[in-house]
This record gives structure tokens, sequence and C-alpha cells, in this order.
């Protein structure tokens, strides 16, 4: 009877230390992220230009593009970028070698920073009035 007691000890003691990896597995894989990203307006913004005037170009080498297409001009900026994932959040922070002010944040420095949010990127710049948010093409 010890030795029925001891092993339904030990498998509890098992099951209860194995590793549950249906969170990850909710992510999306890195290699979805790759490619271009385009602005995301709602319907009621559809025809207003300016919201469909920025898109993002991430590339397998961890570099990117900006590229804001506005009244027939195409300003491009570059730079690199890395992923975070923690705690169910996956983040891009992107870093830029110069200063634009179409870098958007929320303290002018060469950091943008979005959320993945289900199958947008959400411009973490929303706390100061900018609500840019993205979806791959």
């Amino acid at each position: 009877m010890k030795k029925i007691g001891l092993l339904l000890v030990l498998l509890v003691f098992l099951e209860s230390c194995s590793n549950d990896d249906s969170d990850t597995k909710k992510q999306p894989d890195v290699i979805n992220y790759y490619g271009t990203w385009i602005q995301h307006a709602e319907s009621r913004f559809a025809n207003d230009p300016s919201s469909k005037q920025f898109s993002y170009i991430f590339r397998k080498d961890n570099t990117f593009s900006k590229i804001r297409r506005y009244e027939n001009i195409n300003t491009t900026l570059t730079g690199t970028f890395k992923i975070l994932k923690k705690d169910n959040v996956t983040q891009f922070i992107l870093t830029y070698p110069k200063y634009n002010p179409l870098i958007s944040n929320c303290t002018n420095d060469l950091i943008e920073s979005f959320n993945l949010e289900s199958v947008y990127l959400i411009d973490e710049a929303r706390a100061c009035d900018r609500s840019y948010v993205f979806k791959k093409i």
C-alpha cells in the first residue's frame, strides 16, 4: 500500500512540474512579423488620406523601413528593430540612427514602440494622443 501511495505522490509531483507551453503557442511565430504593415484606419476615417500615410517593412535581418506617402511624396526612414515577448505581450522596439519628426513617440527620442494585439500593431505613442494602428498585408 505504501508503494502505491508513493507512486501516486510521485505522479502528482511530476505532473505539477510539467511545462505547459499553451501560452507560448498562442503567440504568433516570429516569422509572421516580417513583411509590410500598413496603417489601418477605422471605416469612418477610410477616405481621409492622413489615415493611410504610413507603412513599415520589417526584414529578417532586423532592419526596417518606415515609409510616409503623403500628397504623392515619399519619405523613408530606416533603422533596426527587436521583438520582445514577455507575459503574453509582444512588443516591437524600433531604433532610428538620427532624429526625425516622423518618429512616433512621446519623448522625442530615437525609439518607437508598438504592442502586437491580435493582428494589429498598436503604437505606444497613443498615450500622447497618437493612435496609429497597423495591419500586416
